[in-house]
């Protein structure tokens, strides 16, 4: 059975996390349009502001459920298959963050025994928020407003849909299988843009755009999007078209209905006959 956060859990959630949030917003802006980047180990990009943040949250996250573990981007930590589990992600976007512009998002995740049950996709630079627990619906909140239950767009054939992507390097795109995989579906979409990052997930889930595809995740990339696009009404796969164990996986597809994940997946090459 699918773990889940009983509505009071959910209720006392929502506004904890909020206020972590806040206060790592604190962080992230200062640096914004004056952060500089270093690169890591695995070529990524990182900045002050990456590590301040997820800082910043792990102490917060730990004051109020002490008893749960937590594994961020840049300081890592174990995904835990029992009990409860933070994943954080400060920055995702680093390389739109550094240019100054605002398309990135801190997220946030909660698993239980291995299961993302709770994810927040936060935009600090927009003042905009989706997020989601299993079985209590998605919903988005722009600055101060009151949050609203948000779904995906109704059903549509990829060569009618809005489909994102995050952007990538050209070394990086054409050595790995993801890349690949994915640059033939840029001529059977109906309109193809490189949103970027979280941010796709987010305009997915509001049904701005049909689908959003990554060929290149980490676990604390993908557990935040699963709670918000299942709850939005949207479905879920890696490119060869792989459903379950969604935070172990390398790619992700996510779409407004089955059948559209299925076309991006069979046009990609990856779905299995």
């Amino acid at each position: 059975m699918q773990p889940k956060l009983s509505r009071r859990e959910f209720n006392v959630l929502v506004p904890a996390v909020s206020a972590a949030l806040a206060e790592s917003d604190a962080i992230i802006l200062h640096y914004l349009h004056r952060a500089r980047a270093n690169r890591k180990s695995d070529g990524s990009e990182v900045t002050i502001a990456d590590k301040k943040a997820e800082k910043m949250l792990r102490s917060l996250l730990h004051v109020a459920w002490p008893d749960d573990a937590i594994m961020g981007e840049e300081y890592g930590g174990l995904v835990t298959r029992q009990g409860r589990c933070w994943l954080l992600d400060p920055i995702d976007g680093t390389a739109s963050f550094v240019l100054g512009m605002p398309l990135f998002g801190s997220l946030v995740s909660l698993l239980i025994d291995g299961e993302p049950v709770f994810g927040c996709i936060h935009l600090p630079a927009l003042g905009e928020t989706t997020y989601a627990a299993i079985g209590h619906g998605c919903w988005f909140s722009r600055a101060r407003a009151k949050a609203k239950r948000v779904r995906v767009a109704p059903p549509r054939r990829l060569s009618d849909a809005k489909v994102g992507m995050t952007s990538v390097k050209e070394q990086a795109w054409w050595k790995r299988p993801g890349g690949q995989a994915v640059a033939s579906l840029a001529q059977r979409a109906g309109r193809w843009r490189m949103v970027g990052d979280c941010v796709q997930y987010t305009l997915l889930c509001r049904g701005v755009l049909d689908a959003a595809v990554d060929p290149f995740m980490k676990p604390w990339d993908i557990a935040p999007l699963v709670p918000c696009v299942l709850e939005a009404g949207g479905t879920m796969s890696d490119l060869n078209g792989e459903t379950s164990n969604l935070i172990d996986r390398n790619s992700l597809v996510a779409a407004s209905h089955t059948r559209l994940l299925r076309e991006i997946t069979k046009a990609s090459g990856g779905e299995r006959s």
